[in-house]
C-alpha cells in the first residue's frame, strides 16, 4: 500500500511549482508588480488576470494537500523523530538559505529597478524582512509549521496500520470525499465574514494566501486531509479515479458561473471549486501519471531547486527585458523559457556538489521513499 512511490505525486508536484514560476512571470506583465516589488513591465497586460483566476484558486492549496500526501508516505518507514528531522533538511535548511540570499536579492534587484538606488539600511532592512517572511519561499515555513503541529499525532490521525473504516467506506462512494469539502467551505464562508475588516486581519480575497491568517488555516485543513485521505491506501487513489467525471461536473460549471460573473463571487463557492479542481486534477493525475520516466526523475529532482532560484533569475532577466518594445506573445514566453534555462542552469552547477545539495532540498543519498 505503502512500498509503491506514486509518481503521480512528484509529477503534480512538479507541475505545481512550475506553474508557481509562470504565475510569478505573468505577475510581472501586470499592474500590481511594482506594488509588491517585481520587477514590471513597461506595459501592463492586466487582462492577463483573467487567466491566472482559473487556477489562482487551487495552486496553492494543491502543494499543501501534495505535502500533506508527502508527509504520510514518509511517516509509514520512519519514527516520528526522524521524520522531524527528515523535514527540517528537505524544508528548514532550504528555507534559512533561501531566505538569507535569494530573497533579498529578488527584492534589491525590484526595488532598484522601481526606486532606483538602495542605501545600506534600506539593504539591511530587506534581508531582516526576508528571514522573517520568506518571500516566495512563505508556504516552506507554513508547512513546517503544520508538521510541528501534526507529527506528534500523525499515528493517531493517519492510523498507520489500517487506515479508518469510516473514511474507507466514505471514499467508496461515489463524490464520497465532498464530505471534506465541509471544512474548506466553511473556511471560506469565515473569510466572506471577515474580508476586508482590517480590525480582524483575517485575509481579504481567497487567493490571497501569502502572509494571511486565511492562508495559514486553508493550508492546514489541506495538509491534514492529505494525511487522513492518503492513509487509506488503495482505496483513495481508486477514488480519485472513479471520480474524475464527478468533480468535473461539478468544478467546469462552478468556473463558468464565476467567469460569467467576472470573478466576483462568494468566497464559499470558490472555495467549493477549488476542492473539485484539486481532486479532478489528482484524478487525472492517478490516472495518467502514475508511471516513471528518465523525465520524471530529471524534473522531480530540478524543480525544487529551480523554484528556490527563480525569482532573482526573473527579476535579473525582467531589469534587462523590461523596457523593451516587444510584443507580449514573443516577450513572456522568451522571458520565461531564459528563467527556466538559467534556473536550470545553476541547478546543474550545484548539484554535483555535496555540500551545497542539502541548501537546495536535494538529498546526498538515493531515496526511492516518496517524500
Amino acid at each position: 500500500m505503502f512500498d509503491e512511490r506514486r509518481h503521480d505525486i512528484d509529477a503534480l508536484r512538479s507541475i505545481a511549482l512550475f506553474l508557481l514560476i509562470f504565475y510569478h512571470l505573468a505577475v510581472s506583465f501586470t499592474s500590481v508588480a511594482k506594488w509588491i516589488l517585481f520587477v514590471p513591465n513597461n506595459k501592463p497586460i492586466d487582462n492577463i488576470w483573467s487567466l491566472l483566476s482559473i487556477f489562482n484558486i487551487w495552486r496553492i492549496p494543491l502543494l499543501f494537500i501534495i505535502a500533506g500526501i508527502a508527509l504520510r508516505f514518509s511517516y509509514q518507514n520512519r519514527g516520528v523523530g526522524k521524520l522531524f528531522k527528515e523535514r527540517f533538511k528537505r524544508l528548514g535548511i532550504p528555507y534559512l538559505f533561501g531566505a538569507v540570499t535569494f530573497v533579498p536579492l529578488y527584492i534589491i534587484i525590484s526595488a532598484q529597478f522601481i526606486y532606483g538606488d538602495m542605501s545600506l539600511d534600506d539593504n539591511i532592512g530587506v534581508l531582516i524582512t526576508s528571514i522573517f517572511t520568506g518571500g516566495h519561499l512563505w508556504f516552506l515555513i507554513n508547512i513546517l509549521i503544520y508538521c510541528l503541529l501534526l507529527i506528534p499525532i500523525i499515528g493517531f490521525i493517519s492510523n498507520k496500520k489500517r487506515g479508518y473504516k469510516f473514511v474507507d467506506s466514505i471514499l467508496k462512494i461515489r463524490g464520497g470525499v465532498l464530505l471534506f469539502s465541509i471544512p474548506i467551505i466553511l473556511e471560506g464562508y469565515l473569510l466572506d465574514l471577515t474580508a476586508y475588516k482590517e480590525d480582524i486581519g483575517y485575509g481579504n480575497s481567497y487567493s490571497e494566501y501569502y502572509g494571511t491568517d486565511h492562508g495559514l488555516l486553508l493550508g492546514f485543513i489541506w495538509f491534514l486531509i492529505g494525511i487522513v485521505l492518503t492513509s487509506q491506501g488503495d482505496t483513495f487513489w481508486e477514488y480519485n479515479i472513479k471520480n474524475i467525471n464527478t468533480h468535473a461536473l461539478i468544478g467546469v460549471p462552478l468556473l463558468i458561473n464565476r467567469f460569467v460573473n467576472e470573478f466576483e463571487v462568494a468566497n464559499t463557492l470558490i472555495a467549493f471549486e477549488s476542492f473539485n479542481f484539486i481532486f479532478l486534477i489528482l484524478g487525472i493525475g492517478a490516472k495518467y501519471l502514475n508511471k516513471d520516466s528518465s523525465q520524471l526523475q530529471y524534473y522531480k529532482q530540478a524543480v525544487f531547486p529551480v523554484y528556490i532560484v527563480h525569482m532573482p533569475v526573473q527579476m535579473g532577466i525582467m531589469y534587462l527585458f523590461s523596457d523593451l518594445n516587444i510584443p507580449f506573445l514573443i516577450k513572456f514566453p522568451l522571458v520565461l523559457f531564459l528563467v527556466c534555462f538559467v534556473s536550470l542552469t545553476i541547478y546543474h552547477a550545484v548539484k554535483n556538489f555535496r555540500f551545497l545539495r542539502p541548501l537546495f532540498g536535494l538529498t546526498n543519498k538515493k531515496n526511492n521513499e516518496s517524500k
